[in-house]
């Protein structure tokens, strides 16, 4: 004999069951971010189908009830009312697996979005970080050459170099004095020259003075400048302007058979303010 109570009661606790499933998948849904909306409405909706047909089909819909009574007043036995509630039970465990994919499914789409969050954040550090290094690295990249460090320059080269730029090129720009400044220091430099400052700028050719000033008596008069100063400095401690000239002459003011030497014996750079540049060919 079946005893009825016993099996609406477990009717209900099976209801109560799936009425707790829902429930979660519910609390756990309605937690997830707005970004997984869109990817996981085709699950909820599916879940939510598949929860209805089988309660339907397994009588927990209103035509289901009025199934059971009528099973249980036509008394059909015990064999079918326990496969009814061995299906209702199977109901029950199919939508329990179902919200356990939903869950799943959400919690994998979670995890993709938070690695994609993170990889977005990487790339945008690592470019930070490459933004910062490159204008540094360019700045190395575009740092002035001195090629003036290795000479050792005493007092007595430093005062000599000042008073032959204030006398040859007193009256120039600051461009123009550190002009001067590097044709005496590319002279130390070089082989076809004195080794030290004060040599070069005494330096004979010929019987004749390299630099004018020290044979007419203007090497001795002059009185450096402040901006003499600063340009000899530079001309020192930054980088060749010059393109390594070895020679300067004022034409206007030079021995026309000087100029026709210069022209006809060393190779012609540039010309800035006063003077015009030559090098060796």
């Amino acid at each position: 004999m079946v005893n009825y109570g016993k099996v609406k009661w477990k009717r209900g606790t099976n209801m109560l069951t799936i009425q707790n499933l829902l429930k979660n998948v519910y609390c756990y849904i309605k937690n997830i971010s707005k970004k997984s909306y869109r990817n996981c409405a085709v699950l909820v909706s599916g879940f939510s189908v598949f929860a209805m047909v089988s309660l339907n089909t397994h009588g927990f819909g209103g035509a289901g009830k009025n199934r059971s009574v009528v099973e249980c007043s036509n008394m059909q036995g015990a064999k079918g009312e326990i496969q009814s509630e061995n299906s209702e039970q199977e109901s029950v465990a199919a939508i329990g697996d179902f919200a356990s994919s939903c869950k799943q499914a959400i919690e994998s789409e979670q995890s993709k979005m938070k690695e994609a969050r993170e990889a977005e954040i990487q790339k945008r550090e690592v470019t930070a970080v490459c933004a910062s290094v490159e204008p540094v690295h360019n700045e190395m990249q575009q740092l002035p050459v001195n090629p003036y460090g290795d000479i050792s320059i005493s007092e007595e080269d430093y005062e000599a170099l000042l008073r032959i730029v204030q006398a040859e090129a007193g009256g120039e720009d600051e461009q123009g004095k550190i002009l001067v400044a590097e044709v005496i220091l590319n002279r130390v430099l070089a082989e076809d020259f004195a080794s030290t400052v004060s040599d070069v700028i005494f330096e004979k050719s010929g019987g004749s003075p390299q630099f004018a000033p020290t044979a007419d008596g203007r090497y001795y008069s002059v009185e450096v400048t402040g901006s003499t100063v600063e340009a000899v400095e530079k001309a020192i401690h930054e980088e060749d302007l010059s393109q390594g000239a070895l020679f300067f002459s004022a034409r206007r003011r030079a021995n026309p058979y000087d100029m026709a030497w210069f022209d006809r014996n060393l190779t012609w750079l540039f010309q800035y303010g006063g003077h015009e540049f030559y090098t060796l060919p």
